[in-house]
């Protein structure tokens, strides 16, 4: 069976060569597109360059939208660009986030919102700084949870 037959709905075309731990990877990708609520289709092919298989995925997907699986990386590819220029590679995509974020960024592709950035929106290095996200978090809760019973209380001690 053809490729081009296993792509009977409208979807995003996972192209994958698969490897060793690609099941993980692939689930990161799939959890990404469908937190998105777009639909995908799983392809296995023997290729090995991800660039190659986003751009064959691109080609079926009745969306235009192809994904490229393999051990040396990942690749987010559109129909309209030519075959040598895809939208989004990666040859260091060693964490879940990695893998989450390209799925995020291939169904945000279909929907035409902005794409999710490289790292995560906080990123919280010094012990310091989780306290004082931490302080203000719960002050927050306790000032809603207050407002709901009609008083304000603030708290003044430092944690």
């Amino acid at each position: 069976m053809q490729a081009s037959q296993l792509v009977t709905k409208p979807s995003i075309a996972l192209c994958i060569c698969t490897h060793e731990g690609y099941e993980q990877k692939l689930r990161e990708i799939q959890a990404g597109i469908e937190e998105e609520g777009v639909p995908y289709a799983v392809i296995p092919d023997e290729e090995q360059d991800v660039i190659t298989l986003a751009y064959k995925g691109a080609g079926i997907s009745q969306l235009g939208v192809g994904m490229g699986i393999g051990a040396s990386g990942l690749c987010i590819h559109h129909h309209k660009l030519p075959a040598d220029q895809p939208l989004f590679v990666s040859e260091n995509t060693a964490t879940c986030f990695e893998w989450r974020r390209f799925g995020y960024n291939a169904a945000r592709l279909i929907k035409g919102i902005p794409f999710k950035d490289e790292q995560p929106v906080a990123v919280i290095t010094e012990e310091t700084e989780l306290i004082q996200v931490v302080r203000e978090i719960i002050l927050k809760v306790l000032k809603e949870t207050a407002q709901d019973h009609g008083e304000v209380k603030t708290w003044s001690k430092t944690l």
